[in-house]
C-alpha cells in the first residue's frame, strides 16, 4: 500500500514565529540530548508530534497545534515530524559542528532540549519538501508515479519502508556475497595486488582475509543491534577497535548527498563505544564505497588525474559485467538444455548477457551507473529522468541499456540475430528483455513502469507492425540484489524466473476504475491500485521466504571463532 504522509514543517506548527537556521536551535540543546539523537534516529518506532515532548503542557499545546493545522487544511491522515532523510541531515549538522555543539556545550534543560530538537526537524522537513519538484504529468497514473520516484528516490538506499528490518536483512545478505566476490577477483590477478593492498591499508587489515573476518564480524553484530534495537556498541578487542576507527571520523563536513556520513557511518563516543549513524550506510561502506577506494588506487597506479573515469569502465566490466552478472545469471540458468549465446566475430550489439528455453528468449542488458550525488538529491522528476534516460535509453546517438534491448528485438524480428542462429529461423519466438542494475536506488515505485513506457514507445516505433505484444514482453528492470536474494528459489525450477516476471508484467498492466461514493475507501482503493501497478518487481513476489540457514552460514566461520 503507497502510504502517504505530510511531514510538518516549522510554519504549520509554529505559525507566529519566524523560523532560525537549524543551528540556532541546536546550540541551545544538551551535549548528552545531541549526541544521543545520532543513534537514537536508527531505533523504532520514532517520536511524532503527539509524544515528542516529555512536559505534558508544552506537549499538550504542540498537539493543539497541529490538530488545529489538520483541520484547517483537511489533512486527512496524521502527519508527521521525523523521517529518515532528517535525521541523518540533523546527525550531519551536529558532527559537523562538534566543536560548538558537543564539546563546549553549558545546555540542561530537558524541555528545551525537545522543543529545540522538534523546531529543528521542522526546519528541515521544509528544506526536503521545497526540493521536491513532481514535474506536469497530465495523466493521474504518470503524475503518481514521477511523484513517488521524486519522493524515494533521494533516500532509497537508506531503507524504503517504514519497517527497514527486512530490507537491511536482504542487504546484509546480499553485500556479503558481492563483497567476497569482488574479493576473489582482486585475488585472481597477481596484477591486482596493488588493489588489494589498498583496501586492506584503508581498513588497516593485514590480507583479504583478515578483512573478510572483520567484516562479517561486524555485519553479525549490527544483525544484533538491529534485532535489540539499538545503536550502541562497545569493544575491546584491540583488533576490532582497529578495524572499527576506520569507519569513524571526528571531522564531517555537511553535502547533499551525507557522502561524508557514507564513508564514515559510525560515531566513536570514547575510545571504546560507537554509535551507529546509519545501518544502511556502514553496510553499503563494503561494497558501493569500496570502488571509490579502488579507483583512488587505480589512478594512482596508472598516474592518472583523480577526475578520470577509465577505472569505471574496467570495474563495471571485469568485474560487474564479466564476473558478479556471469556467476549470478549461470546459477540461475544453470540447467544444461539452456542455450547460451554464441561467440562470435562480431560484437556488434551483443547482449551482456542471453539465455534461450525452447521458444523463450531472456535478453539481459547490465548496467552498472552512478548517480551524481547533485542530481540524487534535488528531489526534480525533471533532472531524475534526463540522468535515466541518459543511462538507461540512448546518451547522444548511441543506443543504451533499453536502446541495446531493442536492437537485439528488432534483430530478432528480421531474422538477423547474430548469436543463436536458431532464433532467425523460427517466427514464434517468445523475447523477454531485462533491464539489471546493481543499484538498489532504482528499485522504487513507479521506475519500472516509466522505463517500460519509454521502451514501448521505441520497441513500436522501431518494429512497426511487426510488433506483437504476445511474444514482444513489457520491460523488466531488477536490480542484482534482488536476484541474488532469490537465486536459492530462482535455481530449482527453469519456470521459476519466468513466472515472477510475468507476474510483473500483469501488475504493471493492471486496470481497475475507482468509482466509490466514500471518500475513504475510494482513497484506499486508489491507493492499493496505483501501489500495484507501479510496484517495481522485488514487491511481485512477497510470499518469498529466504532460507534463513543461508545467513547463519555466511557468519559460522568467524562466530565460530569467537
Amino acid at each position: 500500500m503507497i502510504r502517504t504522509v505530510q511531514r510538518l514543517e516549522f510554519e504549520n506548527v509554529f505559525p507566529e514565529e519566524e523560523p532560525k537556521p537549524i543551528l540556532d536551535y541546536l546550540s541551545q540543546v544538551s551535549s548528552s540530548t545531541l549526541l544521543g539523537i545520532i543513534g537514537f534516529t536508527t531505533t523504532v518506532p520514532q517520536p511524532n508530534f503527539d509524544n515528542f515532548i516529555s512536559d505534558p503542557d508544552v506537549s499538550w499545546d504542540i498537539i493543539q497545534r497541529v490538530t488545529k493545522y489538520g483541520k484547517e487544511n483537511q489533512i486527512p491522515e496524521k502527519p508527521e515530524v521525523i523521517s529518515r532523510e532528517a535525521s541523518l541531515r540533523l546527525s550531519e549538522t551536529i558532527l559537523a559542528n562538534r566543536k560548538s555543539l558537543l564539546d563546549d556545550n553549558p545546555n540542561d534543560d530537558k524541555t528545551a532540549d525537545e522543543l529545540n530538537i522538534l523546531k529543528a526537524f521542522l526546519v528541515i522537513n521544509k528544506e526536503v519538501n521545497t526540493k521536491q519538484y513532481f514535474g506536469d504529468a497530465q495523466e493521474n497514473i504518470d503524475r503518481m508515479a514521477d511523484m513517488l520516484i521524486t519522493m524515494a528516490f533521494s533516500s532509497a538506499d537508506i531503507g524504503i519502508y517504514s519497517n527497514t528490518d527486512l530490507e537491511f536483512g536482504k542487504l546484509v545478505y546480499v553485500t556479503l556475497i558481492k563483497f567476497e566476490h569482488l574479493l576473489q577477483f582482486l585475488g585472481s590477478k597477481a596484477e591486482y595486488k596493488y588493489l588489494r593492498n589498498a583496501l586492506c591499508e584503508i581498513f588497516g587489515e593485514d590480507d583479504t582475509e583478515d578483512l573478510k573476518k572483520q567484516v562479517k564480524l561486524l555485519f553479525a553484530t549490527l544483525l544484533n543491534l538491529k534485532l535489540n534495537n539499538s545503536y550502541k556498541l562497545r569493544l575491546e578487542e584491540k583488533d576490532k577497535l582497529r578495524f572499527l576507527k576506520t569507519l569513524a571520523s571526528a571531522e564531517i563536513e555537511e553535502s547533499t548527498d551525507f557522502t561524508n556520513l557514507k564513508n564514515y557511518p559510525i560515531y566513536e563516543i570514547d575510545h571504546q563505544t560507537f554509535s551507529i549513524i546509519d545501518f544502511f550506510f556502514v553496510v553499503d561502506k563494503f561494497f558501493k564505497s569500496v570502488r571509490f577506494i579502488l579507483k583512488d588506487a587505480y589512478n594512482k597506479h596508472h598516474n592518472l588525474k583523480p577526475t578520470d573515469g577509465r577505472f569505471f569502465s574496467f570495474y563495471n566490466t571485469e568485474f560487474s559485467e564479466e564476473v558478479l552478472m556471469k556467476i549470478v545469471l549461470d546459477d540461475i540458468f544453470h540447467w544444461k538444455y539452456l542455450v547460451k549465446k554464441q561467440i562470435e566475430n562480431t560484437k556488434d550489439n551483443e547482449p551482456d548477457y542471453y539465455v534461450r528455453h525452447n521458444n523463450r528468449v531472456y535478453l539481459f542488458e547490465n548496467k552498472d551507473i552512478l548517480v551524481a550525488a547533485g542530481i540524487k538529491s534535488s528531489s526534480d522528476i525533471a533532472e531524475i529522468k534526463k540522468l535515466l534516460k541518459k543511462k538507461f535509453l540512448k546518451d547522444d546517438s548511441r543506443a543504451l541499456g533499453i536502446g541495446q534491448l531493442v536492437k537485439s528485438i528488432e534483430q530478432i524480428v528480421e531474422d538477423k540475430f547474430p548469436y543463436d542462429e536458431y532464433v532467425n529461423h523460427k517466427k514464434n519466438i517468445t523475447i523477454y528483455p531485462i533491464l539489471l542494475v546493481s543499484d538498489r536506488i532504482f528499485e522504487i515505485l513507479g521506475m519500472n513502469y516509466i522505463l517500460n513506457k519509454w521502451y514501448l514507445e521505441l520497441v513500436k516505433e522501431k518494429l512497426g507492425d511487426k510488433y506483437n505484444r504476445n511474444f514482444i514482453r513489457d520491460l523488466t528492470f531488477v536490480d542484482m540484489d534482488t536476484l541474488i536474494y532469490w537465486l536459492p528459489h530462482l535455481k530449482e525450477k527453469d519456470s521459476n524466473f519466468r513466472k515472477i516476471i510475468e507476474k510483473h508484467h500483469r501488475g504493471m498492466n493492471f486496470q481497475k476504475k475507482i468509482n466509490n461514493p466514500n471518500l475513504k475507501n475510494g482513497r484506499e482503493q486508489a491507493n492499493a491500485y496505483f501501489y500495484h501497478k507501479l510496484s517495481p518487481v522485488s514487491n511481485r513476489f512477497s510470499e518469498y521466504k529466504f532460507p534463513r540457514e543461508l545467513m547463519v552460514d555466511k557468519f559460522r566461520d568467524v562466530l565460530s571463532e569467537e
